[in-house]
């Protein structure tokens, strides 16, 4: 069996993109083609396909558009939600609801854990799973942080190995989840919320049954092996690149084959001509002006770090200009110099602390455990913060 797995589109992401523009589509529309040329019959998204749950009507057109190439071509496409698509409350409708309405014919949407048979080959899947939905229930509204977790994580272990006991054995078995690995490595992505993931380990996702664990979530292409079966867990990374700590990652997908008798599995990562280019042109001396390369510039979201005394300032204006007007994006300029000399002291007293900064954060939440328990939230958090 051979297919794609790929992760974290997060179509929309605002800053880089505007309406009526196809350029959002160019990776994915990429990664279509490459299954469609390769004979490829299976398209696994494992979450986040866009960057909001409530995504503008031309992310939702286009990705339609993608959805209905895929199928019409025989490639099933296969999607589990992510953080950033799903829903924390279980009742709320998501933009993926379409597909299961209209009931099309080889797209399948998985919001919970479960297990589908496609073909010659059993998927059990793990979307993204929110502490919100346990902490609505009034059986877990006293629960701490710590237990939260720890139940969590046997919800998804005990459900993963009811589905285990339901797979055709005559075929290989794939795991697709949206989840954060404690041995794997972040990446640049930032996340809004402290304390909102619940990581799990190679130790406890290693079941004899898996023959390649397809992961979304993680930004950065990495490979880990599980230490007993020493099965593949796999983060693709996101298809593009979100920001300027992502500038030189290699972004893509993989193309996946596990052969029917369940030898090993092979995979080739499939690097992506079309991600977003981002370059950083420092400045540190007069000589760094004439290093720029321009041919990058246009064709990629430029910004200017300015770290060392210029003797030349009017050269360096001249440089700013000629970037803003010739870089594809031009996202602005840093100016380190007096942070380095401590000039900007007036500025650093705008700043807040740590206890105003949860404070503030306790204040804007509109939620009844919240609103219960502040006092108690804000001092662990506080201790947390204070811990070294």
């Amino acid at each position: 069996m051979r297919f794609i797995h790929i992760a974290d589109l997060h179509l929309g992401f605002r800053p880089y993109e505007r309406e009526n523009d196809f350029t959002p589509f160019l990776s994915l529309q990429f990664a279509v083609q490459y299954a469609v040329e390769k004979g490829i019959k299976l398209f696994i998204i494992a979450g986040d396909i866009f960057d909001r749950r409530d995504p503008p009507a031309f992310i939702q057109r286009g990705f339609a558009h993608i959805v209905k190439e895929l199928v019409q071509n025989g490639v099933k496409v296969f999607i589990i939600t992510g953080n950033h698509e799903g829903a924390p409350n279980p009742r709320r409708d998501i933009h993926l609801d379409l597909y299961d309405e209209l009931e099309i014919e080889g797209v399948v949407i998985a919001k919970k854990i479960g297990y589908y048979r496609l073909d010659s080959l059993n998927i059990i899947t793990v979307p993204y799973p929110f502490k919100r939905n346990l902490l609505a229930r009034d059986e877990y509204r006293e629960k701490s942080e710590k237990e939260i977790g720890h139940i969590m994580n046997e919800k998804i272990f005990g459900g993963i190995d009811y589905f285990l006991e339901k797979i055709d054995r005559k075929f290989p078995t794939v795991l697709v989840a949206h989840l954060p690995l404690s041995e794997g490595e972040v990446g640049e992505e930032k996340y809004t919320y402290f304390a909102t993931d619940v990581p799990v380990s190679t130790e406890q996702l290693d079941r004899k049954e898996f023959s390649y664990i397809a992961m979304g979530h993680f930004h950065k292409m990495q490979i880990i092996s599980t230490k007993k079966f020493g099965h593949p867990v796999v983060y693709p990374g996101s298809l593009d690149r979100i920001n300027f700590g992502e500038e030189a990652d290699k972004k893509g997908f993989f193309d996946v084959e596990i052969p029917e008798n369940m030898g090993k599995t092979s995979f080739i990562f499939v690097e992506n001509p079309f991600a977003r280019k981002f370059y950083t042109i420092r400045i540190k001396n007069d000589g760094d002006i004439n290093t720029v390369q321009w041919g990058r510039a246009k064709e990629s979201i430029v910004r200017i770090i300015l770290s060392g005394d210029l003797q030349n300032e009017k050269l360096f204006k001249k440089l700013a200009d000629r970037v803003k007007k010739e870089a594809k994006i031009f996202a602005g300029m840093e100016d380190r110099r007096a942070v380095q000399n401590n000039i900007v002291r007036s500025n650093m007293s705008l700043s807040i602390s740590p206890e105003e900064a949860v404070g503030k954060y306790i204040e804007r939440q509109d939620n009844v455990f919240v609103k219960k328990h502040g006092e108690e939230i804000f001092k662990r958090a506080i201790s947390f913060l204070k811990e070294e």
